[in-house]
């Protein structure tokens, strides 16, 4: 049968995704950081910038952003004492943030 999920286990999965954010965000940092300021060629340059710059990619970024701050937002309430019950809430809150500030974004980055 359907099974509500507990704040524990929304606490799980949060803090899985944050990680996983996190590591591409880095990830994408260095390519970023290379195809700028390293890369010997310009070819390399413009290939690598043309890549980025799709609008799957600028939108995957946008998404990867928003998760990763808002949840972060999320992790220093809870470092403030937030009750299980209102973690829940705010969760719940800061996802449906996210969604408007993400559909918001992908109008602009069309």
């Amino acid at each position: 049968m359907y099974k509500k999920a507990e704040p524990s286990e929304i606490g799980m999965w949060s803090w899985l995704l944050e990680r996983i954010t996190g590591v591409l965000l880095v990830f994408y940092l260095f390519v970023h950081l290379w195809s700028r300021h390293f890369a010997g060629k310009l070819a390399v340059i413009d290939a690598t910038a043309a890549r980025l710059q799709t609008p799957f990619f600028n939108l995957t970024l946008l998404a990867l952003v928003l998760f990763h701050g808002l949840n972060g937002i999320r992790v220093v309430l809870i470092d403030f004492g937030l009750s299980a019950r209102a973690q829940r809430f705010v969760f719940w809150a800061l996802m449906v943030l996210g969604f408007v500030m993400f559909l918001a974004g992908a109008s602009i980055l069309k």
